[in-house]
């Protein structure tokens, strides 16, 4: 451990005499270390120069796979602290977090103050077994055998606009629809939300179906509608519910189920808080979709 951690502050700080005053020692002593690992490994991991080294292929290695292991231990410890704590850490995509886990988590705060939430937005599937997480939030068909889940809702699509373009294009059946300007959310994480897939499973067969316009990101489609730009498809958790027939509005009272479902997923035993919190999501999610 000690030659680790003498090539460990030598490779960061490019600098034997900085690692040694770094690590309480003498430069003389960290050199010798240095030759022990090199000799142990039977390559050197250092280029010496006049008053410079340089890492050797070998040393660039051997620092990667060091910088790893640290990354690996501070998240550890991260999660170890996160066992005994009052606040309950939740992940979840960005569109879950912002349209419906934020306005759960404002209702559930204002009835239990004691209870601190962090979330975690990303698109990226969160392990509970490997970050330090309390909850997640997963989309999907439910077959992760190595973790606990708990079934939200099932995912439900259908088109919203806003209420004065619904009044102005007079949308009466599936046709009229399809003469609208459509807004397209173009992601990788589901076929669902794409027109041509939805219009197809709501029995519209017209092959490729123009759109007018196509955004990366639901915020931004959901500000399109609301601005009266156009129609766009939406989950029944996606519009909060201040904004229902407010800001927008289903101009037909057609939607298509996907048979894929929004999860609570979770690794090991909860803490108390984090059970409140679970138990509470789940009578949330009862009341607050859009049917």
């Amino acid at each position: 451990m000690n030659t680790i951690s003498a090539f460990e502050a030598s490779a960061r700080l490019m600098s034997f005499t900085k690692a040694a005053e770094e690590l309480h020692l003498s430069q003389g002593a960290v050199s010798r270390q240095i030759q022990v690992l090199e000799e142990r490994m039977g390559v050197p991991l250092f280029n010496r120069r006049h008053k410079e080294i340089q890492l050797t292929r070998a040393g660039l290695i051997f620092q990667q796979a060091i910088a790893q292991s640290l990354n690996t231990i501070r998240r550890a410890v991260t999660m170890i602290e996160a066992l005994d704590t009052s606040t309950v850490t939740i992940a979840a995509s960005n569109a879950m977090a912002n349209f419906w886990l934020m306005p759960a988590i404002f209702e559930f705060r204002s009835q239990n103050p004691t209870i601190d939430i962090r979330v975690l937005a990303s698109n990226t599937p969160v392990d509970p077994w490997q970050e330090p997480v309390d909850l997640a939030i997963r989309y999907g068909d439910g077959h992760w055998p190595n973790l606990m889940k708990v079934r939200l809702f099932e995912e439900e699509i259908f088109p919203v606009c806003a209420p004065s373009y619904a009044q102005t294009h007079e949308i009466k059946n599936l046709q009229d629809l399809v003469a609208c300007e459509l807004i397209e959310y173009d992601s990788d994480t589901a076929e669902s939300n794409s027109w041509d897939t939805w219009l197809e499973k709501s029995g519209v067969k017209l092959g490729v179906v123009r759109k007018n316009l196509t955004l990366s990101n639901y915020d931004l489609v959901y500000r399109a509608a609301c601005s009266g730009k156009g129609v766009a498809l939406a989950w029944a958790y996606g519009v909060p519910q201040e904004d229902r027939e407010n800001l927008l509005t289903r101009p037909l009272d057609v939607s298509v189920k996907t048979g894929l479902c929004e999860y609570i997923i979770y690794a090991e035993e909860l803490s108390r808080p984090a059970q409140i919190f679970l138990e509470w999501l789940i009578d949330f999610a009862k009341r607050s979709l859009w049917t």
